[in-house]
């Protein structure tokens, strides 16, 4: 399952990119943050653009639909996984709109809950996949 450990190293970046997020998002809350910031944030909504949204829409149409094959608990989780995407969308335009925008609130807001909701997605991943194409036999 050498995939999966592409994927897994996927993940572990995307995690370690959401805590450098947080603590760009905490030094603007405290109104501590480096005037590169800002160019700290479209890093990471370059990441969204360019690495993530892609990422989700390869899950979608092929990792997802393999996983669906394990019997009911496959296609629940399938269904689920798309579900956060779909929740995960709006709030990665919300982000990269506030970026462009340099609205420090509606980026702080915003910021948080994509970082919050992303992780979640993340971790749950991490468990359950490797364990769902175990029992697939892949």
């Amino acid at each position: 399952m050498d995939w999966l450990n592409n994927y897994q190293d996927d993940h572990k970046a995307v995690l370690l990119l959401l805590a450098k997020l947080e603590g760009n998002l905490q030094y603007l809350k405290s109104g501590t943050e480096t005037p590169n910031v800002f160019a700290e944030f479209r890093e990471f909504a370059d990441v969204v653009k360019n690495v993530i949204i892609p990422h989700f829409r390869s899950e979608e149409t092929g990792i997802y639909k393999d996983i669906r094959e394990v019997k009911a608990e496959g296609a629940r989780f399938a269904d689920d996984m798309i579900k956060e995407h779909n929740v995960l969308y709006p709030l990665f335009e919300r982000f990269v709109t506030a970026v462009e925008t340099e609205d420090r609130e509606k980026l702080i807001e915003a910021g948080d809950l994509l970082n919050q909701v992303l992780s979640h997605h993340i971790l749950k991943e991490e468990d359950e996949m490797p364990r769902l194409f175990t029992i697939r036999g892949r």
